[in-house]
């Protein structure tokens, strides 16, 4: 199919009338360089007073509000908000283990995480803001910067569809050079399975949190990979090192399904510490009622 169909590929109709309903927004203060539908408190010439807080050393005087001075003899600065378009950061593990599917049917990890991708960017566009993509493994594959419009959807859909995961991830070096090269703060949702250290996730997650990020993850996994319905004796097969072992399903369930919940756990654990929200996304749940859910839940939190 051409590659000019990414969009309807991705999303239906129905998808993209539900999602219409939505918005996004940043938990925290945001940059932009357009008029959006947005509040930021950033200081300066702006629309709309907000409020007063004292002055420290190093802030900029000429926000001063010198009637107050006059009034108690301290010095408060004017804050302000301002609209502002939202950037939002769609981060898509590429990776070889983001091809697994436990049914020939059912979508693999990377196309379900395209999926919901391209809902956040049907999202952001239709509301001007601003969106971009990296996909990514060992390294960043592919990098579009934040746009908004149309055209920029289309991009984006298109280059989620024509990309095929070859390699393997490394999800904390190649988060840490991402994290190193966003200028403006924004929104950044991470897709991934995060098959890898934790530990070294974690530091790559703070990076982003340091550069004054607001910070989503998807963490996209099958069903199979967390209740490891398998029956019969099987061949599983590591898809990014392709080591091969074969057993009985019912000999390691147990044991598999206790490692799973404690990965999962330290996921969360580690998401919760930094103030990154973690959102578990299985590939036979609908991608925009997971979407859905999730954005409402945000919004009800005055996120």
């Amino acid at each position: 199919m051409p590659a000019e169909n990414g969009i309807s590929q991705l999303l239906s109709a129905e998808d993209m009338t539900r999602l219409s309903r939505l918005s996004l927004g940043s938990r925290f203060t945001v940059e932009g360089t357009m008029t959006g539908a947005h509040r930021s408190q950033l200081k300066g010439i702006s629309v709309e007073f907000a409020d007063y807080r004292q002055y420290v050393a190093g802030d900029d005087p000429k926000h001063l509000d010198w009637k107050v001075y006059g009034k108690n003899e301290r010095l408060y600065l004017r804050q302000y908000e301002e609209e502002t378009s939202l950037r939002v950061h769609l981060l898509v593990d590429a990776s070889r283990s983001m091809t697994y599917a436990s049914d020939e049917k059912a979508d693999t990890k990377y196309r379900y995480a395209s999926r919901l991708a391209a809902a956040l960017a049907y999202i952001t566009v239709h509301h001007q803001d601003s969106v971009g993509l990296a996909l990514f493994d060992s390294r960043c594959r592919a990098l579009l910067p934040a746009k908004s419009g149309p055209e920029q959807l289309r991009t984006i859909c298109n280059t989620l569809i024509s990309h095929k995961p070859t390699d393997q991830t490394d999800l904390a070096v190649t988060l840490h050079s991402l994290a190193e090269q966003s200028r403006r703060r924004g929104l950044v949702v991470i897709f991934s399975d995060l098959f890898d250290d934790i530990e070294k996730i974690r530091p790559a997650l703070s990076h982003f949190r340091r550069k004054k990020h607001d910070v989503i993850v998807y963490q996209i996994l099958d069903r199979r990979e967390i209740d490891f319905a398998f029956r019969d004796a099987t061949a599983f097969v590591d898809l990014e090192t392709g080591e091969r072992i074969v057993t009985n399903p019912k000999d390691v369930r147990a044991s598999y399904q206790q490692a799973i919940e404690q990965f999962l756990g330290q996921c969360r654990e580690a998401c919760a510490g930094l103030g990154v929200e973690h959102v578990l996304a299985l590939t036979d749940q609908p991608p925009v009622d997971i979407i859905i859910r999730h954005l409402r839940q945000r919004a009800l939190a005055g996120r």
